[in-house]
């Protein structure tokens, strides 16, 4: 598991059981969804604020559930956009999607 951090994750489940864990997913999931969308829709119009906002909320839902590259990829759109912002942005759009599949198979498997 490269995107998330499988240890960190499974001690929450652990914690909570699957089946509480569930909803938790479900959520992380829309999050991640909703807020990709809303950044590559940004990127396709050249807005920098909203690329910087939604780049801000998947710093945080990342965070939550262990996705620490993703994370960091965030936080540099998040703290200020780099020359290569739209590259940094489409990496974090691909490290988010890669996210939610592991986070699926690790509550699924």
């Amino acid at each position: 598991m490269a995107h998330l951090d499988e240890a960190y994750l499974k001690n929450i489940i652990s914690l909570l059981g699957a089946e509480q864990f569930g909803p938790l997913k479900d959520q992380f999931t829309k999050d991640c969804e909703n807020a990709s969308a809303a950044l590559l829709a940004a990127m396709e119009r050249g807005d920098e604020a909203q690329v910087r906002k939604q780049a801000h909320l998947l710093k945080g839902v990342l965070a939550q559930y262990g996705a620490r590259q993703g994370e960091a990829i965030a936080a540099r759109l998040a703290d200020g956009l780099p020359p290569d912002w739209r590259e940094v942005a489409q990496a974090l759009l691909d490290e988010t999607a890669m996210a939610c599949k592991e986070m699926a198979a690790l509550v699924e498997g």
